[in-house]
């Protein structure tokens, strides 16, 4: 049985214990509970790690509401070529309410408006945490963009229920009308990692003609739409679990605006159906009303259409629900057209299989490109199966798996059990930052690394492999992160330095490989991507952890010297750092040509230098030994 048919058996009560189980564990006092749990469903939630500066935690006494704050900067690939699509900067701000301290609407209105008041600047009784925070977040209104966001999110063990979730709506009214106008509240919970709906029946509104084969087809008003819409978030608290079967989606598909859908809503709102292809609902089951009109469907997802029918609900929503009880002429005669705007729509009763082929069929004909379609179908499914054959390691690829399999495990104490588990987005951009040389690139963005993107296009179809690019160096990028983990790298480092540097650190261990692979015993003119990965795998076996160490302890000594203020070859002493960054070090490590030669020679001459101990001491030619040996 593969890793995926297996956790597809794992009910959401045996996927909520094995979650919650670190959370629970050591008997942490209430504080820390709550840290634990809000930190884990936020990073997975969101897709982020807790290492980068963005990521604040500000809970406890004086925290304002804020338990979490992150501030998602506009994740753009520099080397797409895509122009028609905007993306603004987002502040999410936590409210976590970990198991009873959650009490339904009374809760998120009290917490609500606990965080609006703190946002106005009308709480004084704040720590020095949230100040600092509250004084970001003030900067950020002040130069917003159309595109800017906040977002105050519920964090619980459990959905909200239904007849709470009118409160959620007060709380974004509220915001609106005291903050800034794009406030936006979600919510989220474990449901939300899990990711399999319950028995859910939402209403659409349109034109619809039944045909053969269990599908319908029509047009559907813009304002109808909407509705729509609302009715799925309402119910569900979270309209992202609308685009769960998506091809973009499934792999870290992000909330980006695109500006030719927005200009048409703002402009020509009425013509809207005229320039665009329409959408494609799958359901499990749809029934129409005595109405006609009126369409019941269970279970919905957007498979075709998710920029559509996003676009459409932000730029509808900061309209619609906008506040003020003056009267708008031109906003009046908007909202006319909107309702006069169709889209044509697609309602196709499906099962799990053929949802697959739906997916790729319908978004093959717009810009989605075909190599996003072999990573959902093809690519990432075979990549785990891999890794579970060949190494015994589980490849995440849908957030929530890992907890799936061990639970799966537990329930199943007799079938093979995986030796690590770890996640597939993250090995891409662990290869990317050490085999690519692109450091400040993975550390600040994910989306060159998403299928379609420029990173990942040059790691699957580089031109000096000699074989294709697969699951041997994703358990090379493993190995990696293994060495990284074990030398505490991240939020929670001993040393200062390696705190914001895990990136740093995968292309200063690969670049400082790539020397010795060059060093005269093992005669390479050249290396190839190849050439690193089986060095990689080669150094992590069991009979080379002396020589693995060798290559580790130099490059950490290489780093923590490097980010050390005072040293011979330090990052503040780098141009950019000063001039171009002013003094920020998050955002220098962040940059794109981090570790080039003419953006930070001095890492460059620390390079020089400390490839020139190695061999002094001998440890290049043990490490190329190693290498060596048959």
């Amino acid at each position: 049985m593969t890793a995926t048919s297996a956790t597809e058996k794992i009910s959401y009560e045996q996927f909520r214990s094995e979650w919650l189980t670190e959370i629970e564990e050591g008997n942490p006092s209430p504080l820390e509970k709550g840290r634990r749990f809000a930190t884990k469903l936020i990073t997975q939630w969101l897709g982020v790690t807790t290492d980068d500066d963005d990521f604040v935690v500000c809970d406890g006494a004086g925290d304002g509401g804020i338990d979490i704050a992150y501030l998602r900067q506009a994740d753009v690939d520099p080397g797409s070529r895509e122009e028609n699509a905007e993306e603004g900067d987002t502040w999410y701000l936590i409210q976590s309410k970990y198991g009873t301290a959650f009490a339904g609407a009374d809760t998120i209105l009290a917490e609500g408006n606990k965080v609006i008041t703190t946002l106005q600047g009308q709480n004084r009784n704040l720590s020095e945490d949230s100040r600092q925070l509250i004084k970001k977040i003030d900067l950020f209104r002040q130069q917003l963009s159309k595109s800017d966001r906040i977002v105050l999110v519920f964090a619980t063990t459990d959905p909200i229920a239904l007849r709470d979730r009118q409160a959620l709506d007060a709380i974004q009214t509220i915001g609106r009308e005291r903050v800034m106008l794009n406030f936006d509240v979600e919510e989220v919970s474990l449901q939300s990692i899990w990711g399999e709906q319950t028995h859910l029946s939402v209403p659409i509104i349109g034109q619809f003609v039944e045909q053969s084969s269990g599908w319908l087809v029509g047009t559907v008003s813009l304002s109808d739409l909407f509705q729509f819409l609302k009715s799925y978030q309402r119910q569900t608290g979270n309209l992202d679990k609308l685009y769960d079967k998506n091809v973009r989606q499934f792999l870290g598909g992000r909330k980006k605006i695109n500006k030719g859908i927005a200009d048409t809503l703002t402009n020509s709102p009425e013509k809207f159906g005229l320039y665009n292809n329409g959408i494609t609902i799958v359901v499990s089951e749809y029934r129409k009303q005595p109405d006609d009109r009126t369409i019941m469907i269970t279970n919905p997802y957007i498979v075709n259409g998710c920029q559509t029918t996003k676009t459409i609900w932000q730029v509808l929503d900061s309209r619609f629900n906008a506040g003020g009880t003056g009267v708008d002429s031109a906003n009046d005669s908007w909202k006319e057209m909107v309702a006069r705007g169709g889209l044509v729509t697609k309602i196709v009763r499906s099962d799990e299989a053929e949802t697959t082929d739906i997916t790729k069929f319908t978004n093959s004909q717009n810009a989605i490109r075909q190599k996003d379609f072999a990573a959902l179908d093809t690519e990432f499914r075979n990549w785990a199966t891999a890794m579970e054959e060949e190494y015994k390691v589980f490849l995440e690829i849908q957030r929530g798996g890992t907890e799936s399999r061990k639970a799966y495990e537990k329930q199943h104490p007799d079938q093979p059990k995986f030796s690590g588990y770890v996640n597939a987005f993250d090995l891409i951009k662990i290869y990317g930052a050490g085999w690519l040389a692109k450091p400040g690139l993975a550390f600040g963005k994910n989306a060159p690394f998403l299928p379609g993107g420029s990173v990942y296009e040059s790691i699957v179809s580089q031109k000096d492999r000699d074989k294709p690019f697969g699951v041997r160096d994703l358990y090379a990028a493993y190995q990696l992160k293994i060495v990284a983990d074990k030398n505490r790298f991240g939020r929670t480092a001993e040393h200062p330095s390696r705190r914001l540097s895990r990136f740093l650190f995968y292309y200063i261990i690969m670049r400082m490989l790539r020397n010795v692979i060059l060093s005269p015993q093992l005669s390479r003119p050249a290396v190839s991507a190849s050439d690193l990965t089986d060095a990689v795998v080669k150094l992590a076996g069991p009979d080379t952890k002396e020589q693995l160490d060798l290559l580790t302890n130099a490059a950490t000594k290489l780093l923590d010297g490097y980010l050390t203020l005072g040293s011979q070859f330090s990052v503040y002493d780098e141009d950019p750092f000063k001039a171009k960054h002013n003094g920020n070090l998050n955002a220098l490590l962040k940059a794109d040509h981090l570790g080039s030669e003419d953006y930070t020679p001095i890492l460059t001459n620390a390079f020089h230098a400390h490839n020139a101990a190695l061999d002094i001491t001998g440890g290049r030619e043990k490490i190329a030994a190693a290498l060596n040996e048959r």
